[in-house]
Order: structure tokens, then sequence, then C-alpha cells
């Protein structure tokens, strides 16, 4: 759900070659490179880590993801799915770092695509922290767009799905967004809602890492809880 930043997972050679290339506009080149990097082993964790840096170092999440559609696409004709949804989670993770709040349109269209791409294969993989998380990433980008709905309903499943696994901080992530969702969309739940909201993050700030604790002030403030 989150991501380092500062750090290169990959190396900075690597990243300013690659990112010259993408800022040329030669996406034909970029694949050539990776696929010339030798055996899958190799090219796909390295495809992987560049994507990550050119988010993380280079600040540009745009061109991160015009980086990752030839490794999802090459890694879905390998039958690589686990390093498929891994990037394609990557994609839309990146647009959306203050999860619903002041994301960028264009951005907000290509995190939803990526997510509705990413579910199916975590579905298929079966792993089911992945695959709750996928529903996390869904709901929070349908969220994003507008499509209340969907986003209570998929982050419900995966509620459920966390509960099932014992996963009391994933659930409340869930929670939280549910109860978002009812506050900005649906006038009779509001009052429902902010008590989903109160709750869910309650839970995470007994459970969660410092940095979810610190997210959900940030959460609730938006919406008054605490203020």
């Amino acid at each position: 759900m989150s991501h380092g930043k500062g750090s290169y997972l990959s190396d900075k050679e690597t990243v300013d070659e690659v990112y010259a290339l993408l800022q040329s506009g030669d996406i034909d080149a970029v694949k050539a490179y990776f696929k010339g990097l030798g055996e899958d082993k190799v090219l796909v964790p390295k495809w992987i880590h560049v994507q990550c840096d050119i988010n993380n170092i280079c600040h540009d999440p745009m061109a991160s993801q015009r980086l990752a559609q030839p490794g999802i696409e090459y890694c879905i004709s390998k039958g690589h799915k686990v390093q498929a949804a891994m990037m394609l989670h990557n994609v839309s993770a990146f647009f959306m770092p203050e999860f619903d709040v002041n994301v960028d349109p264009e951005g907000a269209k290509i995190a939803v695509d990526a997510a509705r791409r990413q579910l199916p294969i975590s579905r298929e993989l079966g792993d089911v922290g992945p695959l709750m998380w996928s529903m996390w990433d869904l709901g929070l980008a349908e969220l994003v767009v507008g499509n209340a709905d969907v986003a209570i309903k998929v982050l419900t499943e995966g509620e459920e799905l966390a509960i099932k696994s014992n996963d009391s901080d994933g659930a409340a992530w869930c929670k939280i967004f549910i109860g978002k969702a009812k506050v900005l969309y649906k006038q009779d739940l509001k009052d429902e809602g902010l008590q989903d909201m109160t709750y869910a993050g309650k839970v995470i700030l007994k459970v969660g890492a410092d940095w979810e604790k610190k997210a959900v002030g940030q959460i609730w403030k938006v919406v008054g809880i605490g203020a």
C-alpha cells in the first residue's frame, strides 16, 4: 500500500538512461533496453524497480506509467502474473499518494483503469493478502472518480476478505473509505459513514504503523472528525 521515497531500488545510471528515453517518446527503445538485459529473472525485477524509481526519485508518475505499460504487457505475455499485478498496483498507487485527495483528473483515469485490470489477475492468483489490497486499490480509485456505489461494493468485499483472514488493519483500511464514500456521496448514510470512519480509524491507530496513524488524522480532518 505504501512506497518508499528518496532511495533507488535500481541505480541512478539506469534511471537516467531510461528516463531520457521516456522523455524523448521512444518507447520502442525503452522496451529494447529492458529486453536486452537478458533473462526474465533479471529484466522483470529491474523493470519494476525502475518504474518505482521514476516515480519516487524523478517524481514523474506519468513517465512511470508510460514505462510500466509495456512492462505489464510483457509480464502478461510471459505468464508473470504476480509481477504484472505489482506493476498495475504501482501505476494506480503512484497517482494517489494522498489516497483520494488531490488526484489529478487525468491521473485518476489512469489509476482506475490500472486497478480494474489488476483485480482480475489477483483473483486468478488467489493469494488472499494481495487480493484484498487489489480490492482496496480498486475501491479507492473508484471513489476518486466518483463511482461511490462501486467503491463501496468492492471495499466491502475487501473488508470481508480481510476479516476472514484476521487482518484487522486491512479491514479497517477498507472500512475507513467505505465510510468516506458514504459521507461524500450518500447523504442519507452520512452519519453511518462518519461512524464507520471513526471506528476504522481507531483500529488503525491501535494496530497500524506510524505512517498509517499519521494518515488517519489527515483522512479524518477532511470530513471534520476530531476537529
